[in-house]
């Protein structure tokens, strides 16, 4: 009988990442001041992407999503409202790849990104 568990798990997803360096994958995962901030990497790109609740009634969603391909001061920030998390995050993939050619920014495969972030019930 096969062994079950965290510790198979975290052993498959070191072996997956051992044999594909450039996969998607999460680097580093904090609680930020109002949310949760991950940093995940791809063929050599960065991304790190910020999910925050709404705050005040004002706010025009349940769920702001940020990403942004560094952390200096002058990174161009995609910031994108939605009812849900992955709501969110479908917008601000829509919006980074429609801007991804006039900016700069890294591609990345946004389904991935969701599909990744939802593994660890980001959202």
């Amino acid at each position: 009988m096969p062994l079950v568990g965290p510790c198979n798990g975290a052993r498959a997803l070191k072996e997956k990442i051992e044999k594909n360096p450039g996969a998607l994958k999460i680097t580093h995962q904090a609680r930020g001041r109002n949310g949760m901030v991950y940093d995940l990497s791809a063929e050599g790109n960065r991304l790190t992407v910020s999910i925050f609740q709404r705050e005040n009634p004002q706010e025009p969603g349940e769920w702001r999503v940020e990403a942004r391909a560094s952390r200096a001061d002058e990174a161009i920030v995609v910031s994108e409202w939605g009812t849900t998390r992955a709501v969110a995050l479908k917008s601000v993939g829509n919006v980074w790849t429609a801007r991804a050619m006039a900016d700069n920014l890294p591609n990345f495969d946004w389904e991935a990104v969701a599909k990744l972030l939802d593994s660890v019930r980001a959202i």
